[in-house]
């Protein structure tokens, strides 16, 4: 655990044990916390309190950063000062936040052939004389975007998965880390499970005893850096025409099932339900959004059961108990 240094030393760990209690600590809070310590450790050394001065100068938007990045950045800034405001131990108010952007990020609709040659440098990444550290990375790769692939997980959801959250013997993955940490059941694929018990045995060699079912090591998981640059440098050499990100796989999994249910005799009410559940959507609302990108996806619902979109979606809340 990283050591505090700053002015932050007497309050960082209380901090932080709060936050983890409340479910609300995450990896990305960590590294910025980190950052502003040091920041205050190097510029206000001689320093005991918090000023605003301090704070103003560290949230402010800075060249070049957009509104998201600042925001992220100083997120958890924030929220260590409305800890301490609670408590009495600071008169510091929040600084101003810029207006968050609104995501511009199209979906890329991947193609069979794109997918065959990505999986295909997936498979033949280079070990350099099966060196250990490259063995566990290919190994890694190879698996976790097909996962993500077959099961719509986010990126997040797969790195953290811990090795006993894998259910291989029923093929249930159980997802605690999480978007808004709303756990939730992933049914897997047997075809997948075949895969996952093959990579299970092989890691196991590798990284005996590990915690997480992708490590970084015995008891860590990857990065989303190192997931982000790897699917990159992957993408790039199978398919350098076009851009693609690792989330992709997330909506591909949405709306290869949506359009599924065109010939499937479209249940839409139960369908609807688990493939929201199993995106752990925190309701139904949010399953909406891949309508939108679905092909006359709404003209196709109003078509097959006579009643609209929001119609159906009141319907499907109202009678289920959440």
């Amino acid at each position: 655990m990283h050591e505090y240094k700053s002015l932050l030393a007497g309050t960082a760990l209380a901090f932080i044990d709060f936050m983890i209690a409340s479910q609300h600590w995450n990896e990305d809070y960590e590294k910025c916390f980190i950052i502003f310590d040091n920041y205050l450790f190097n510029m206000h050394r001689d320093e005991s309190v918090l000023t605003q001065d301090m704070v103003d100068a560290w949230c402010g938007v800075r060249p070049e950063e957009s509104a998201n990045t600042n925001i992220a950045r100083t997120a958890v800034v924030i929220a260590f000062i409305r800890y301490l405001q609670r408590r009495g131990l600071t008169d510091v108010k929040e600084p101003d936040r810029p207006k968050p952007q609104k995501c511009t990020h199209i979906p890329y609709a991947f193609t069979t052939e794109e997918l065959t040659r990505f999986f295909y440098v997936c498979d033949h990444i280079s070990t350099q004389n099966n060196r250990k550290a490259l063995l566990v990375k290919k190994l890694i790769l190879c698996v976790i975007f097909r996962l993500m692939y077959c099961t719509g997980l986010r990126p997040k959801e797969a790195r953290m998965l811990k090795k006993n959250e894998v259910d291989l013997e029923h093929g249930v993955l159980n997802i605690v880390e999480t978007k808004e940490h709303d756990q939730h059941y992933v049914a897997v694929h047997e075809s997948m499970i075949i895969i996952m018990h093959e990579y299970d045995q092989r890691m196991e060699e590798l990284v005996p005893e590990r915690v997480y079912f992708f490590p970084r090591k015995k008891d860590g998981y990857r990065s989303k850096e190192w997931l982000r640059e790897n699917f990159a440098d992957l993408w790039r050499t199978a398919n350098p025409a076009v851009h693609a990100i690792s989330y992709d796989f997330r909506h591909n999994y949405a709306t290869v099932n949506v359009n599924k249910w065109v010939d499937m005799g479209f249940d839409f009410y139960g369908k609807l339900y688990y493939l929201s559940k199993s995106m752990g959507h925190c309701s139904v609302e949010h399953t909406k959004y891949y309508y939108s990108i679905v092909p006359r996806m709404s003209e196709i619902l109003e078509d097959k059961s006579g009643a609209d979109f929001e119609e159906l979606v009141l319907e499907v809340m109202d009678d289920e108990i959440w």
